[in-house]
């Protein structure tokens, strides 16, 4: 029986498939918009959750393979510079470790093992980390340097030196923007704070004295009243509302701390959704590196709510 490769494509149909699945059922078998509600929020995890973690766990591997690339290159030009030819010296390095890069050095050994002609083997090479524009590049000019017949030794040792130098730039431009990233964790903090202020005002504004002159404001009371027990498209937002104070006690559907309760909840994880991956795009360019800023920020958001809500502080 084939195996099937979890590659970037087959993640995205499966997940897609399981989605269809899931939606099938919340749609047709239950009818209840509890459950439908339920299900829906489910499908929608299975569909993006698995390609995130597939995309953030290939981003670590690549920057690894980065890292290691200069190793990998110096020792072929060493290599070069003791009378070995590039196949035998890539042959040579591949008993080498280098971290994430290892499996693909052996599998370019292998496939130069089963005679498959070099420049084919180094294109094979580069459309396995195409993803790694360092790697990518520095593989073509090695394949067009060797195809010209040029000194490869000197050039392997400079595109050594180029890489690191760019890594190097690349750890110091991220010491710099680790401030920035402290900044977008202490405004969705704040963010935080805000909002929970902001509940135990608004619960609390029709004791103020002076609050029944501002009775026409809906200031107090629940927009979603008129939606309870009703299963109408305009009420689904209100019936998402519903379910979540039904599942973290945020009181009675009519009244106004589980609406408050249940937006302010929503708000806080979609911030802290959005901050995280701004912050992975100012710290690393690249909104994947901030799927880890996004777990926290909205975990922790999450957590700290509940925690404030259980306590009968909102």
């Amino acid at each position: 029986m084939k195996k099937i490769k979890l590659n970037e494509k087959n993640i995205i149909i499966i997940s897609f498939l399981l989605f269809l699945i899931i939606l099938f059922i919340s749609a047709f078998v239950y009818k209840e918009i509890a459950l439908f509600i339920n299900l829906l929020i489910l499908g929608t995890i299975v569909l993006v959750l698995p390609y995130t973690i597939y995309k953030f766990i290939r981003f670590q591997l690549i920057k690894n393979c980065e890292d290691n690339f200069p190793n990998f290159l110096r020792d072929v030009a060493a290599a070069k510079r003791s009378g070995l030819t590039m196949i035998q010296a890539i042959k040579s390095c591949a008993r080498s470790q280098y971290g994430a890069l290892t499996p693909y050095v052996v599998k370019l050994n292998n496939q130069l093992s089963w005679n498959i002609p070099l420049q084919k083997a180094l294109e094979n090479f580069r459309n396995s980390l195409k993803e790694s524009s360092i790697i990518s590049q520095s593989i073509l000019a090695i394949s067009q340097i060797e195809e010209s017949g040029g000194n490869t030794e000197d050039i392997l040792d400079s595109l050594a030196e180029n890489i690191e130098g760019i890594k190097e730039a690349e750890a110091e431009k991220k010491t710099l923007m680790s401030q920035h990233i402290i900044a977008m964790y202490a405004i969705f903090y704040i963010f935080l704070g805000i909002s929970l202020a902001l509940i135990s005002f608004l619960l609390k504004f029709p004791e103020i004295p002076g609050a029944e002159q501002l009775e026409s404001l809906p200031i107090g009371r629940s927009p979603c009243e008129i939606c309870i027990n009703k299963q109408e498209g305009i009420c689904f937002v209100c019936n998402i509302f519903f379910h979540l104070c039904r599942s973290f006690e945020f009181g009675i559907s009519s009244s106004p701390r589980c609406y408050y309760n249940s937006l302010f909840i929503l708000m806080i994880i979609i911030q802290g959704i959005f901050s995280g991956l701004i912050a992975g795009i100012v710290g690393s360019n690249s909104a994947i590196a901030g799927v880890k800023h996004s777990l926290i920020m909205s975990i922790s958001g999450f957590i700290i709510f509940l925690i404030v809500s259980q306590f009968g502080i909102i």
